[in-house]
């Protein structure tokens, strides 16, 4: 089992409820990351409202997450590996490992935290990947990706003859389609006026 990376909307207002702690703001971040690990995802039955609703879930980026951060934002992780915040300005570092930290008891760094974007964040991050051109983003960072020897780099690909072959998420087309499905979910979570919470695990 590796790290792969689950993308979530949800209500801004009960985000916004759950993070007002009479504790402070560190009180509030536990609060909600103690109920996004409780609710029911969409495909869940549940008796009760839960204090947050997912409205998606999407997971369909899985082993990319590191590519795309790298494509997105032109640098890599891997030099400052123990600093908590990822690498990269706002809003490209946002789409994948930015945002506001939900830490979970006792483990601390950019893998270990899920990540919170409030609306402002998420719209600017859609107006951002509305702007790529994918195709040429991929051809241009290419390069980087592959040296920058991001998470899951190469992976065997089943070809229609029954054999496999060793491809690179550039090679299987894997990474522009990732990049198209965040800029889809984004699109979406920027249209209803969502919060989005992003977790690697």
């Amino acid at each position: 089992m590796g790290f792969w990376m689950t993308l979530s909307r949800h209500h801004a207002a009960q985000v916004e409820a759950l993070l007002e702690h009479p504790d402070g703001a560190q009180a509030g971040r536990k609060r909600l990351w103690d109920a996004w690990t409780e609710a029911p995802r969409p495909d869940e039955p549940h008796d009760s409202v839960p204090l947050l609703e997912f409205l998606e879930e999407n997971d369909d980026i899985r082993r990319n997450w590191d590519g795309l951060h790298v494509m997105l934002t032109g640098c890599t992780n891997h030099a400052d590996h123990e600093d908590r915040e990822p690498c990269g300005r706002a809003p490209a570092r946002d789409a994948v490992m930015g945002g506001l930290a939900l830490p979970r008891g006792g483990r601390t760094g950019r893998i270990d935290d899920a990540r919170l974007l409030m609306p402002d964040e998420v719209r600017a991050v859609h107006d951002f990947l509305q702007d790529l051109d994918i195709p040429r983003l991929v051809q241009e960072r290419a390069t980087l990706v592959e040296e920058a020897d991001v998470y899951s780099f190469r992976m065997g690909v089943g070809l229609a003859d029954g054999s496999t072959r060793n491809m690179s998420m550039i090679e299987d087309g894997s990474l522009a389609d990732s990049l198209r499905n965040v800029r889809d979910f984004y699109a979406r979570a920027a249209a209803d006026g969502n919060a989005v919470i992003k977790e690697i695990s």
